[in-house]
C-alpha cells in the first residue's frame, strides 16, 4: 500500500503562531488600506500583547511591509507588501514598453520598488547613445534616487527620505522643491552629466553584490551634492539643448501608491520640447500599465 499525504494531514502538521500573527497583521492593514491603525487598535483587535504587536509592527516596517506616520503613529499598508500584488510575470507588459520604446527610439526600462531598492525588471528598445541596461540592475531608493516614487508620498515617507543621507540644508531644499515640480509636472527629469555617468557606472558595479548598501548610499547622496537634481520651474525654458540621462513617470497601484515606474533612456542631448514629448508619452504608457494592471486584477 503508497502512503499518501493529503489535505487533512497537512492541516494537522503544527502551525506556527508567530507566523500567524504577522499574517493577521497583514491581513488587517490590508482589509482597510486606507486606514491608519494605532497599536492599540492592532493589539485589541487581534488579542496580542503590546510587546508582541510593538515587535512586529516595527519589523514590518523596517521591511517596508508597512509604514508608520510620525504624526498619529498609526500603521497602515506598505510599498513593499503592496508591491507583491503585481503580476508574476512582467513581461506582460512588454507590448507597451516595446510600443514607447519604438516611439521614441531609446530604451525603455520597466522599474518596480522592492523595499529599499528599486530594481529593473523588464526593457524594450536600445539607446544607442547609452550603455545597455539590463534587467536586475538595482538602486538604492535614497535622495536623489526615486524621486518618481516619493513626491507622491507621505510628508513622512518624504522627510524620511530626505533625512537619510543627512544632506545640507541646501540641498534639502531642492530636492523639496523639486519633489513638488514632479508632482505638478508628472514626470522625473534626470540630467546627464559626468557625474552622472560616473556615479552610475559605479552603482552597477555595486548592484552585483546584491542589496544597496551604506556605501551605495553614501555614493547617491554624494552625486547630489556634486551635480544639479531634475528641473525647477524655468530652468527647462532655454534655447540650448538640455543633456537629458532619463526620464521616468509613476504607475501607481489602485489605492494610488507608487510600486512601479517606466523610464526611457535617451542619454543625448534634447530640446525643452522634446523633453516634454518624451514626458508626456512617458507618462502616458505608464497610465496604460496602470489600466492593464487594474485589468488583469479586477
Amino acid at each position: 500500500m503508497t502512503p499518501k499525504v493529503d489535505a487533512p494531514d497537512a492541516v494537522s502538521q503544527v502551525p506556527s503562531p508567530p507566523t500567524e500573527r504577522v499574517i493577521a497583521v497583514m491581513q488587517l492593514l490590508a482589509a482597510e488600506p486606507d486606514r491608519s491603525f494605532s497599536l492599540a487598535d492592532i493589539t485589541r483587535r487581534l488579542d496580542i500583547s503590546r510587546a508582541t504587536g510593538h515587535a512586529i509592527m516595527t519589523t514590518l516596517v523596517v521591511h517596508q511591509w508597512a509604514l508608520r506616520d510620525d504624526e498619529s503613529a498609526g500603521y497602515s499598508c506598505g510599498p513593499a507588501f503592496a508591491a507583491m500584488g503585481r503580476p508574476a510575470n512582467s513581461r506582460a507588459l512588454r507590448p507597451i514598453l516595446s510600443e514607447l520604446a519604438e516611439s521614441i527610439g531609446t530604451q525603455v526600462l520597466l522599474v518596480r520598488r522592492d523595499g529599499a531598492s528599486l530594481e529593473i525588471v523588464d526593457t524594450a528598445g536600445e539607446s544607442l547613445t547609452a550603455p545597455r541596461i539590463g534587467s536586475g540592475f538595482r538602486i538604492p531608493l535614497v535622495a536623489p534616487f526615486g524621486r518618481d516614487y516619493v513626491a507622491w508620498a507621505s510628508k513622512s515617507s518624504q522627510q524620511a527620505w530626505l533625512g537619510a543621507g543627512q544632506p545640507a540644508t541646501q540641498l534639502q531644499k531642492r530636492l523639496t522643491a523639486v519633489l513638488q515640480e514632479v508632482t505638478r509636472r508628472g514626470y522625473v527629469i534626470e540630467r546627464l552629466s559626468p557625474e552622472y555617468v560616473r556615479v552610475y557606472t559605479a552603482l552597477r558595479a555595486l548592484a552585483v553584490d546584491g542589496e544597496p548598501d551604506a556605501i551605495t548610499r553614501r555614493l547617491a547622496w554624494s552625486f547630489a551634492d556634486l551635480t544639479i537634481v531634475d528641473y525647477l520651474p524655468g530652468e527647462l525654458d532655454t534655447a540650448e539643448p538640455h543633456q537629458i540621462a532619463t526620464i521616468a513617470a509613476p504607475i501607481r497601484d489602485a489605492d494610488g501608491l507608487v510600486t512601479m515606474s517606466v523610464t526611457a533612456a535617451p542619454f543625448a542631448a534634447l530640446s525643452a520640447a522634446t523633453v516634454n514629448d518624451l514626458g508626456a508619452k512617458v507618462s502616458d504608457a505608464a497610465r496604460r500599465i496602470e489600466q492593464h494592471l487594474r485589468g488583469a486584477r479586477a
